[in-house]
């Protein structure tokens, strides 16, 4: 099958590697120079416009930022829109509400929108082993299943409506966000205790303390090593985004309020472009005291 994807960040390059490993033709398009001559070189056919790469393919994949960027590829100059119906797939976080929005405006052209994020990181990306919450229609998944599954270890199909995966993949991480900062947190005090913070992540890790988030981001942190594989203002948005969500319901999370507090300061501090698990230093500075402290 042929595919589009746009946005060739790291979770983008990975899903466009995995899909050329799977023998799929790949057209790409980026806005930045650097990973469209990677993704040349692992296979991929870049294009001019998101109009040229949907010319090209039977499913879109979507891997950008925000909303913004979405809409942009969309319906921008040169967008999507602009070219013959082909189904789009959003692997984005985006807001529920925003998804609704670019579902009707798929659908008005004659195709559908999976709503489709992911989680995992990009070494998953790359290996096809993400985890995929999916709302869409029927006939648009049965389409695309070969698609899915070459690209997730694991698809949980939420429902036939866009934007209830957005729903799903924005309560997941706000609690990955409530996990890493109160992993970080712990991290700290263990160390201000005289604690080797590389042992005791090593038995949290293997105890009731355990998340796969703080087993994925900690190690590297402790080894001042903030290479961005999940930028901390990536992070920041999707927290804003699902308070945003729980707020319009009439709801609130206090422990996720205290999280995204947290990484509006790591941001703040310089650390917006660095890997989210670099919060750690803030709680080492003692920039943030840990909760209840």
């Amino acid at each position: 099958m042929d595919i589009g994807v746009i946005g060739i960040g790291n979770i983008g390059l990975g899903l466009a590697q995995r899909l050329i490993d799977r023998g799929h033709g790949v057209n790409v398009r980026d806005l930045r120079k650097v990973p469209e001559r990677i993704a040349a070189k692992s296979g991929a056919r870049v294009l001019p416009t998101p109009a040229a790469v949907a010319e090209a393919c039977e499913l879109l994949i979507i891997a950008v930022v925000d909303a913004a960027q979405v809409d942009e590829v969309l319906c921008g100059p040169g967008g999507v829109l602009s070219a013959p119906p082909v189904d789009v797939m959003i692997c984005s976080t985006l807001a529920p509400a925003e998804v609704e929005r670019f579902a009707r405006l798929v659908r008005a052209r004659g195709a559908e929108l999976l709503d489709a994020p992911v989680s995992g990181g990009p070494l998953k990306a790359r290996n096809g082993t993400l985890s995929l919450m999916l709302a869409c229609a029927e006939a648009a998944r049965l389409r695309h299943a070969a698609v899915l599954a070459d690209l997730a270890g694991c698809t949980f199909l939420v429902s036939d409506k866009p934007g209830d995966a957005a729903r799903v993949k924005l309560i997941n991480n706000l609690l990955a966000g409530v996990h890493l900062v109160a992993g970080a947190a712990a991290l700290a005090t263990g160390e201000r205790l005289g604690l080797d913070p590389r042992l005791l992540q090593q038995v949290i890790s293997a105890s009731s303390g355990q998340s796969w988030i703080t087993d994925d981001r900690m190690p590297r942190a402790l080894d001042g090593d903030h290479a961005p594989r999940a930028h901390m203002q990536i992070l920041t948005k999707d927290l804003t985004l699902a308070l945003q969500m729980l707020q319009a319901a009439g709801e609130r999370s206090p422990f996720g309020e205290a999280a995204l507090a947290a990484f509006r300061t790591a941001c703040s501090t310089g650390l917006a472009e660095h890997d989210d698990g670099a919060v750690l230093e803030l709680f080492r500075r003692r920039q943030l005291a840990a909760p209840g402290g």
